[in-house]
């Protein structure tokens, strides 16, 4: 050790040593054991760092009396104010999605079924917001953040009063209309951390009394002053905000966020540090506030901080316990398990009514409620598009408890747009607009209409309850052109032309299981390019129909997880007796696709598959409810359309058909993925030679994708038995 370092040493032992000893003279003055505050400032993801340190605190022993923190250090410091071991707090962190919490972007399997195929596969959308253009005072709402700190934060449901927690505990915000630094000391704890890191611009704000609250990092991230005049009589603080960042750093909104508000925390920031009289400063200089995938190295650089000043932490540690030793805390906290509730109250619903809030979130009076389930059932009431926020806190009324939910409505509607180009749909542009609550609370309305070589137009409007039985109304039309193959060579186009209406009544569970049925009414076209054999005008036919789904992919695009079932029966009465003969005859359809994903090692994932489909007593069913092999789209104008590797576009047709799917994934670097198939199938026009005489048909190849922010990009090369040479497909774009 050199001289300088060594005296470095001597120094900071000396002046801690006038510290405790100024402190302890008082309270030998008084007879009484000095009090021990800890500071945690705010930093965005560098907060982790609080953990590791808080880890090295409780190997020196050290009993703390009061804790104060501002955003990232107001989670942590609630957290081990409630009782929860720095290990604990660390796999908290750990079990995370961070990118999804902070971007406040729901898992696809809270999101409806209904509304699976078109989730977050838009490019550029527009809100609706009651007919006018307003701007949001935040880019996200923090309902994931929300959600996260109301379930850790559970044990302290009936305790208003933060003096009463088992270490006394404060948090700063900022009042966003006067720019007054607010300490909250009562209320609701998950609300109070949530207004202390609601960063100005990016969440948004928090309101508590009337008072609109934002993150109190913007002019006090360091709260000293707030912690001593609660009582402590000595400071230790960890430190992990920023300096101010360079041009070159000035990358991102957070930063230039952050940025913005560090001119006007300066003073506080000087005056916090005086008054600490032992300062940690990791050093995080590698790190961003939204380094929040780095929480491993922050929480070591952390404890590593604290671990240079361990002897005088032990040493305050011993000095403390000379006025009488403090039985160490017992840091066993869980999150609630249950809570019987007496009654439910709503605030804030407008368009929305009670019945669709309780089949979502399944909260009744007089029953038990497990907060666990609780936030399961948020985030598919914040899936469902309704709403921008659901807060809620436990209320005692009449020595009863409760539970109030304050809700926000979302906006009124939606517009979006999105370009597509495939080998066999061509080119294509996507609009899709959805109106909520329009003529009928819960409802939705959602229009898809894709612009190019095979237009499509599809309408939906639901009133949805959730568990409870919901209806709707379905239209569609759509003009499709089909080839139709003979060795290789194309002997005819079609085009199919159809329209249909169809009232339906609907069933969802957890958003992820669908049960569906109605009546479609549908009327359609067939026209040859080459041929004059087929009938002219349009078929009518009405089709009874039962419908299960079950999707519970974790991605739209490149999925490695989950499970899609889907089961469908139909029958499909023809109704125009002038064009019924052969073609199209009174036939029942039924049809079963299900898919497995399982993930094998790291980035690796098998995909499995297996569709089945039967025509009952072989009767010849009109061209669109045939069963219809090939080509690699998902695009799903029909229902009988079945993607086949190898084949082309709708080359095969039958009433029976099995195949089976078999792909391995592998994501080989950040968002690039191969994957190689192998299908195998039969198909057949009549039962005895589905079973008798099958010709197998198989497939293979292999596939190149590029996970980008427009959508996909991928190319197959592929072959199969039946045609001669390689095959090729292209994708760019979303499915749609």
């Amino acid at each position: 050790m050199s001289r300088k370092t060594k005296l470095r040493a001597c120094v900071f032992v000396v002046l801690t040593g006038f510290f405790l000893f100024e402190a302890s003279a008082q309270s030998f003055r008084q007879n009484t054991r000095p009090s021990l505050g800890l500071v945690l400032s705010g930093g965005g993801a560098k907060g982790f760092a609080h953990i590791g340190a808080i880890k090295v605190f409780e190997e020196a022993g050290l009993q703390f009396d009061y804790i104060g923190g501002t955003s990232m250090g107001s989670i942590v410091g609630s957290l081990y104010a409630l009782g929860y071991r720095p290990d604990s707090i660390a796999a908290i962190i750990q079990r995370q999605d961070w990118d999804a919490i902070i971007n406040d972007k729901i898992p696809r399997k809270y999101v409806p079924v209904e509304d699976k195929q078109y989730y977050d596969r838009f490019i550029v959308t527009f809100p609706i917001i009651e007919r006018k253009l307003k701007v949001r005072l935040g880019l996200h709402s923090g309902q994931l953040v929300n959600i996260l700190l109301a379930k850790y934060l559970s044990p302290a449901y009936m305790i208003t009063d933060f003096t009463k927690l088992p270490i006394p505990f404060l948090c700063i915000a900022t009042d966003l209309s006067t720019g007054n630094n607010i300490v909250i000391q009562s209320g609701s704890l998950h609300q109070a951390v949530r207004a202390s890191m609601s960063i100005p611009g990016y969440f948004t704000p928090t309101v508590i009394n009337d008072q609109v609250l934002v993150d109190g990092g913007v002019v006090n991230n360091y709260p000293v002053a707030e912690v001593k005049a609660a009582g402590a009589d000595i400071i230790i603080g960890v430190d992990v905000q920023s300096g101010l960042y360079s041009p070159k750093e000035l990358t991102s909104m957070p930063a230039i966020l952050d940025q913005v508000s560090s001119f006007y925390r300066l003073s506080s920031n000087e005056l916090g540090i005086k008054l600490t009289d032992i300062y940690i400063k990791p050093e995080l200089e590698a790190y961003s506030m939204m380094s929040f995938d780095g929480y491993e190295a922050l929480m070591k650089i952390g404890e590593q901080a604290a671990r240079k000043v361990l002897p005088q932490l032990k040493q305050l540690a011993d000095s403390l316990d000379a006025f009488g030793k403090v039985e160490p805390r017992n840091l066993n906290t869980q999150p609630l398990d249950s809570i019987y509730l007496h009654f439910v109250q709503y605030n804030g619903l407008q368009k929305v009514s009670v019945e669709f809030m309780d089949g979502l979130l399944e909260v009744r009076p007089n029953k038990w409620m497990k907060p666990s389930i609780l936030s399961e059932n948020l985030k598919r009431a914040y899936g469902s598009g309704f709403f921008e926020s659901i807060d809620f806190y436990i209320s005692s009324l009449n020595n009863q408890q409760g539970i109030v939910f304050n809700v926000q409505e979302a906006s009124s509607g939606l517009l979006a747009v999105g370009p597509h180009y495939d080998s066999d749909y061509r080119a294509s542009l996507f609009l899709y607009g959805s109106l909520k609550n329009l003529g009928s609370k819960d409802s939705k309305l959602s229009v898809a209409l894709n612009l190019g070589e095979n237009p499509m137009l599809r309408g939906q409007y639901l009133v949805g309850r959730g568990s409870n039985i919901g209806y709707g109304l379905e239209v569609e039309s759509f003009n499709l052109r089909m080839n139709q193959y003979h060795q290789n060579k194309i002997i005819d186009v079609f085009n199919l032309l159809r329209y249909k209406f169809s009232p339906f009544f609907q069933w969802s569970f957890h958003n992820s299981l669908g049960i569906k049925t109605g009546i479609s009414f549908e009327s359609t076209a067939v026209t040859s390019n080459f041929s004059i054999d087929l009938p002219e005008g349009f078929n009518t036919n009405l089709i009874p129909y039962l419908n299960f789904y079950f999707d519970t992919y974790n991605k739209t695009q490149f999925p490695t997880n989950g499970s899609l079932v889907s089961l469908s029966a139909k029958y499909i009465h023809n109704i125009n007796k002038s064009l019924a003969d052969e073609l199209n005859k009174n036939v029942i359809v039924m049809q079963l696709k299900y898919h497995k994903l399982f993930p094998v090692i790291s980035h690796h994932v098998l995909k499995t598959g297996i569709t089945a489909g039967f025509t009952l007593k072989d009767r010849l069913a009109s061209m669109q409810h045939r069963f219809i092999v090939g080509g690699q789209s998902n695009i799903t104008y029909l229902d009988s359309f079945l993607p086949f590797t190898g084949l082309r576009f709708i080359e095969l047709t039958g009433l029976h058909t099995t195949i089976t799917h078999f792909a391995w994934q592998y994501n080989f670097l950040p968002d690039l993925y191969a994957t190689f198939k192998l299908d195998f199938g039969v198909i057949s026009s009549t039962w005895n030679t589905f079973l008798t005489n099958p010709q197998l048909i198989s497939g293979y190849g292999i596939s190149l994708g590029y996970e980008s922010v427009i959508g996909p990009f991928e190319i197959s090369i592929m072959g199969c038995n039946i045609n001669k040479g390689i095959s090729s497909f292209f994708n760019i774009g979303y499915w749609f």
